[in-house]
């Protein structure tokens, strides 16, 4: 027995000298210092792992794309005012869309805008409370800060207005008081019906408006539905309702649009929290406040009638609106056929509900300043949302509260320097797999740009897990194994201690990132994506180390505890991971620059690491025996992935590739008005990575000649080519320009209708004459100065060539008449009295005929004829005319 006592205590000592830990379960090794079996799981069963977890993605994809009940007019009683009825709103959705694209300024639009008056008139006349309704038509105009910005002038705008009058009523002189705002357009862009963007959220309006019309009793506040008609012009609907009288008492606006379709609309714009606190008691709420972070940035290239109100109208509230399925934005897939049942009933469920609790809370009958909040939903269960001040004081609290989780790792293992050593070794653990993970992705990455084709995600949006997603995990577990195969032979520590030691590593890694983001400025919005997950991890690593301090777990056991504890966190990260996949994926598909593969790629890469802070540390549970053979079988299937070349368009389906095709004429005159330069053709606007250079192989056997764009782009303005939206002027240098007949011929023309000087200052008059879209380009001569201009916008340049300042005006007669009423301007220069006598400005007129099928000769139309059913080509027709003053 004296024997048997000696051997452990020597056997103690041994694993003492080695390993200075005391009070956890360190003793699990036989005298060979052999690892038990029961204290591992095989290494196959990793893969049963990965099984769930992806399994738990597509549950959160399930439920992302989870609708409601279609609810038919039958299922609702007469006296019912408080549901809304998707069956009817597809009856209005029919309506507002009719069968062809509504551009503001085309015929079409004036006749959807007259069967839209109708509609709403109609609703007036059967209405129970008070309904006033108005067409109005305004002209104006206004600076716009876009990424290259340019006085947006609009001439003879319609919008379309409904006020479902309420307890604060009206002014003597017409003009509401406190009124709740609710806004979409019912316009569309060129060649596209427009059904998610933004037909939906109208024909959801129309729906609310006829059930609350059929109420007893007022709101507190009047509801003023706005249709906006001249939304995609840009945002020129929207300011032109500002000088609206129905304007002057609205305290907040719903902003309702779509940049995709399908899934629920989310808030991803929020300037009243008080509206995001009434939104998250909705059924289903949905929203992310990174989504706004990427939207302030300009990661998302789109913009809505929010700044509107926001900038101009100093009216706050919340941006809703469509994001998935962004491959049909702006697209002729974007039809009603399209549209899956539920969605609209998700919609307007939402739209009715959130209505109902603002337009009867006293506390939206004062407007409040702009005030930013952090809000992020769970699970489209409850919507979670805090000021930014209060950002602070949560975030420092996980921060001390994982702080503490650390502490409790370190008091159960033993307070001493080694401790705290093996820590940090672990720390650095975490960060060699973090860095592996990167290194293989952007290794495979560079590989694939290099001898595939980008954006094969956008037709697959599956290969993101098994060309970014599963090597990450593989490269970061084979790290994980190694280092800790090297640490184990330092250590005496269990399996299941060096696991929860790694979730303490990374939990003094994002607690560290956190901090560094506590004292960066204007990341409130972000924070949270760190904040949650470390939240839900340390609750779970101290329920563990509690398990473990009192309990000699086995593998297994330890593994079934971890999945389960984990799972609350993943249940916050991937639905978050799909929505954003969902975001960006499509983007890329109008991205006209960059590498849009490794934009999805880093993206993919920081969302597994926010996925790793959940699950840090699993994987040691796992043997290494085999597991070389199981990475490398699965890897194996990930390299055969990389390589299939799919397409990333869709002859058939969703996945199409967008193409704008100008057929131009582009005329230079001097100061005598005498042609001295003509040229035409057909203009390919850059609109991704492929396109240009897709039309140049489909166009090969056309035998039109290819301008070289060099000389010209070093020469003159945006190279001397059609320009419709300014924001496509910087990519004008890559796109395709072939010879070709010109374009059938519509009126258009800009002449100066007087000059005079007085001193150094001169004052030109024009007068402009055109289709109902036009664009101006300003550069005066060097020398000169542009010091004044009849728009009410202020005056500022928009851009430089040559060093010479350039000034942009957009500009539309927003609604169709049979002549549209000319633009008359006038330019004040400054201008040295030498140099009078001569040119002193340049002024290009870009003339735009864009919704006009019929206008189109036919040589051009065989020309759009003979591409990929892929190719989405929204052609218009453009005379450019350069002109000297």
């Amino acid at each position: 027995m004296s024997i048997e006592r000696g051997n452990l205590k020597s056997i103690r000592t041994s694993l003492t000298a080695k390993q200075p830990y005391a009070g956890v379960p360190s003793m699990d090794y036989d005298e060979a210092k052999q690892e038990k079996p029961w204290q591992r799981v095989p290494s196959p069963y990793i893969l049963l792992l990965l099984g769930f977890y992806l399994l738990l993605g597509y549950c959160a994809q399930l439920a992302e794309d989870a609708m409601p009940a279609v609810i038919r007019d039958r299922d609702i009683a007469a006296n019912n005012t408080n549901t809304f009825s998707e069956e009817s709103a597809r009856r209005y959705l029919n309506i507002i869309l009719g069968d062809q694209p509504r551009v503001a300024g085309t015929e079409y639009h004036l006749e959807k805008a007259q069967d839209l008056k109708k509609l709403l008139d109609d609703v007036a006349s059967k209405a129970s409370l008070p309904v006033r309704t108005d067409w109005q038509f305004v002209s104006g105009d206004f600076w716009i800060e876009f990424k290259i910005p340019h006085a947006n002038v609009y001439q003879n705008l319609s919008n379309i207005v409904a006020v479902l009058e309420g307890d604060s009523g009206f002014n003597p002189d017409g003009s509401t008081r406190e009124s709740l705002l609710v806004n979409c357009h019912y316009d569309s862009v060129p060649y596209a019906i427009g059904a998610s963007d933004n037909g939906i959220f109208c024909a959801a309006m129309v729906e609310v408006l006829v059930r609350l019309s059929r109420r007893k009793k007022k709101f507190k506040h009047n509801i003023v539905f706005l249709f906006n008609g001249a939304e995609e012009n840009p945002l020129q609907g929207s300011h032109g309702f500002i000088s609206h009288p129905w304007f002057k008492g609205v305290t907040n606006v719903i902003n309702l649009d779509s940049a995709g379709m399908n899934g629920k609309a989310q808030v991803f714009q929020a300037t009243d929290p008080r509206m995001l606190s009434a939104y998250g008691h909705t059924n289903r709420p949905t929203g992310q406040s990174v989504g706004q972070f990427l939207f302030s940035t300009g990661v998302i290239p789109s913009d809505t009638d929010f700044r509107i109100w926001r900038d101009f109208g100093n009216v706050q509230g919340l941006d809703i609106a469509f994001v998935k399925w962004g491959h049909v934005y702006h697209t002729r897939n974007d039809r009603i056929e399209h549209v899956k049942p539920g969605v609209v009933q998700c919609a307007g469920d939402m739209l009715l509900e959130l209505i109902i609790r603002l337009s009867d809370d006293d506390a939206f009958k004062q407007m409040k300043p702009p005030s930013s909040a952090v809000y992020f939903d769970y699970m489209n269960v409850i919507l979670v949302t805090y000021s930014d001040n209060a950002a602070y004081v949560v975030d420092t609290f996980v921060c001390l509260f994982a702080a503490l989780s650390i502490l409790y790792y370190i008091w159960l293992v033993g307070f001493r320097m080694s401790t705290i050593q093996e820590l940090l070794w672990a720390l650095a653990g975490r960060i060699l797999c973090t860095v592996c993970g990167l290194g293989v992705v952007a290794l495979c990455t560079v590989l694939m740009v290099a001898t595939t084709t980008q954006m094969r995600y956008l037709s697959q949006p599956w290969i993101i897990v098994a060309v970014y997603w599963i090597p990450y995990i593989i490269a970061a577990t084979a790290a994980a194994h190694l280092f800790d195969s090297w640490r184990t032979k330092k250590t005496g520590l269990n399996r299941s201690i060096r696991a929860s030691q790694a979730s303490a590593a990374t939990r003094l890694l994002v607690l560290g990132a956190l901090v560094v983001l506590l004292v960066t400025p204007d990341t409130a919005s972000v924070r949270y994506l760190l904040t949650v997950p470390l939240l839900f991890s340390t609750c779970a690593s101290i329920i563990l180390l509690t398990l473990l301090r009192y309990f000699r777990l086995s593998g297994w056991q330890h593994l079934l505890i971890e999945v389960s504890l984990s799972t609350p966190a993943l249940l916050f990260v991937l639905p978050l991971a799909v929505r954003l996949s969902a975001l960006l994926v499509p983007i890329m598909g109008r991205l006209p620059n960059g590498q849009p593969d490794y934009v999805i790629a880093a993206a993919s890469c920081l969302l597994c690491v926010l996925t790793a802070v959940c699950v840090s540390g699993i994987e040691l549970l796992f043997s290494r025996r085999r597991l070389w053979y199981v990475a490398g079988a699965t890897s194996l299937v990930c390299v055969v992935i990389m390589f299939v070349p799919f397409s990333p368009y869709q002859e058939d389906g969703v996945a199409v590739q967008r193409h704008t095709w100008f057929h131009s004429e582009i005329v230079s005159y001097d100061r005598n008005g005498s042609v001295v330069e003509r040229t035409s053709g057909v203009l390919v606007t850059r609109w991704d990575v492929h396109n240009v250079r897709s039309a140049e192989v489909a166009l090969r056997n056309s035998g039109l000649n290819e301008r070289d764009l060099k000389a010209d782009c070093e020469r003159h303005p945006f190279c001397n080519l059609p320009l419709y939206r300014p924001r496509l002027g910087e990519y004008l240098k890559d796109s395709l320009f072939l010879f070709m007949e010109p374009p059938k011929r519509f009126d258009h023309s800009l002449r100066m209708t007087s000059r005079t000087c007085v001193g150094d200052v001169c004052r030109m008059q024009f007068i402009m004459t055109g289709p109902p879209h036009n664009t101006l380009t300003i550069v005066p001569f060097p020398n000169v100065t542009l010091n004044g201009w009849s728009f009410s916008s202020p005056l500022n340049h928009s851009s430089f060539h040559s060093n010479q300042p350039l000034y942009l005006v957009t500009h539309s007669t927003a609604t169709f008449s049979p002549s549209f009423e000319p633009l008359v301007f006038s330019l004040t220069f400054f201008v040295p009295r030498d140099l009078q006598s001569q040119p002193f400005v340049r002024i290009s007129h870009d003339a735009h005929r864009l919704q006009d099928p019929e206008g189109l000769t036919p040589a051009f139309k065989r020309l759009t004829e003979s591409v990929p059913k892929y190719f989405n080509i929204a052609p218009s027709v453009c005379f450019k005319s350069n002109y000297e003053f």
